[in-house]
Order: C-alpha cells, then sequence, then structure tokens
C-alpha cells in the first residue's frame, strides 16, 4: 500500500512538471517565432523583405563583370564599376532625368504604377550597346573603359544593364521610391551571365519587387516569376 502511495506521488509529481513546462511552451513560443518572423521575411519570389538584410548581403564581395571590387563592408560608396567610378557617382542623376521621371509619373495613383511607369519607359528607350557589353566584359585596361551610369544612358538612349540599372535607381529616387542595384547572374537563353537589375521596394504593398529593365523586350520582368532564372550574388546598394 505504501508502495502505491509513493508511485502515485512520483506520478503526481511528474505530471505537474509536464504541466508548467506545456503552459511555458505555450506562453514563451509563439513569442520567439513571430520575433524570428518579423526579423526576415520573404515574399513569393525569394525577395528578403528586411531592408536591414541589404547589409547581410552586401558583404559578398561582386566580380560579375561589372562590379569589380566591393569592400568587405558592402558600402555602395565603396563599390568600384568596371570603368573606376563608384556606384555613387554612377547612379548620380541630374535635372533632366529628374524632371522627366516626375513628368511620367505625375499621375500615377500607388507605388506600384510608378514602379511599372518607370521600368516601362527605361526598357523601351534605352537600347542595349553589345558593343559596350563586349568591351566591359573582355576589356582589361580599366582606364580605356566607356563611360558608364545613369547620365550617360539618358542622354545616349543606349547603355549595358548595369548603365539601365542606374538609371532606374535615379529615376526612382527621383520620385521618392525606395531602390536597390542588384548584382547576380541572369540566365541569357544560352548561359547564365554577369548581370545588374533592381528591386523597388512599393510601401503601400509593404514589399520588395524583382525589375529588370535590360531584359524588357524580353518579357514581363516587372515583379514576375521570370526572376526565378535570375540569382542575386549581392545587394549593391540601396536608396
Amino acid at each position: 500500500m505504501k508502495k502505491n502511495k509513493f508511485l502515485l506521488a512520483i506520478t503526481a509529481i511528474i505530471c505537474g512538471c509536464l504541466q508548467i513546462a506545456i503552459i511555458i511552451a505555450v506562453l514563451v513560443c509563439p513569442s520567439i517565432i513571430t520575433h524570428l518572423i518579423s526579423t526576415v521575411s520573404f515574399s513569393d519570389n525569394g525577395i528578403i523583405q528586411d531592408s536591414a538584410s541589404s547589409n547581410s548581403n552586401s558583404d559578398k564581395s561582386g566580380n560579375n563583370g561589372f562590379f569589380k571590387n566591393s569592400n568587405s563592408l558592402g558600402f555602395s560608396k565603396e563599390v568600384v564599376i568596371y570603368n573606376g567610378i563608384t556606384i555613387d557617382q554612377g547612379i548620380k542623376s541630374n535635372d533632366q532625368i529628374n524632371n522627366k521621371a516626375i513628368q511620367l509619373t505625375k499621375t500615377a495613383k500607388s507605388d506600384r504604377e510608378r514602379a511599372k511607369i518607370l521600368y516601362t519607359w527605361v526598357g523601351s528607350n534605352i537600347k542595349y550597346d553589345d558593343n559596350k557589353a563586349e568591351k566591359v566584359i573582355y576589356g582589361k585596361d580599366s582606364n580605356d573603359m566607356p563611360d558608364g551610369g545613369a547620365v550617360c544612358a539618358f542622354n545616349n538612349k543606349c547603355g549595358i544593364c548595369f548603365d539601365k540599372a542606374c538609371l532606374y535607381v535615379a529615376m526612382c529616387r527621383s520620385i521618392g521610391l525606395k531602390v536597390r542595384l542588384i548584382g547576380g547572374e541572369a540566365y541569357d537563353g544560352e548561359k547564365y551571365v554577369g548581370h545588374a537589375w533592381n528591386q523597388v521596394y512599393l510601401s503601400d504593398e509593404n514589399r520588395w519587387i524583382n525589375v529588370d529593365t535590360t531584359f524588357y523586350d524580353g518579357g514581363n520582368y516587372f515583379d514576375s516569376n521570370l526572376f526565378k532564372k535570375h540569382n542575386v550574388n549581392e545587394i549593391v546598394g540601396e536608396w
């Protein structure tokens, strides 16, 4: 009888401990899970939505044919482009670019509409410069490289992927859209090649989307599933 009472007492203690553990788990675990989800979230196409993630991604040294030298901390002003200029110089705008972006989007009612208008304009008006691409990819002397960046693309109405991405950055900034310049690789139909494109933040939808003005003629490269064949190496800059 005493043995049975002892076993019952032990069983009661164990059950009590289990109940306390369950209560603690119910109270604590949801807050931990919520914290993890709120720290980093992803959209359907895998874009990191937390703006702080740009620091964790941009410390990867880029060398995809356009970004020849990235510093260890990934600050945009210290990333050197193929022709020796910095990212800050590449995305530099002027009154013509700013006024054009403002004029194009003056009747737009949402961030998505504004971003799409700029994507369409850059994609359809800035032609791809194959000769320049050959020189950038295979050239060895950085001092002999052609000019590049937003102003160059806007004035000449042509450029390579980096130039078009810089122009998209400049135009987005002029109308208050948060934007990134992405360095990575994209599939050109035959192989993966070094590439640059953009991500733009839609504040009214609370998410980042992919935008590729260089691939504009090849399909819908504005927030579409076609970006499954784009590999992000680094967020070169965020503004």
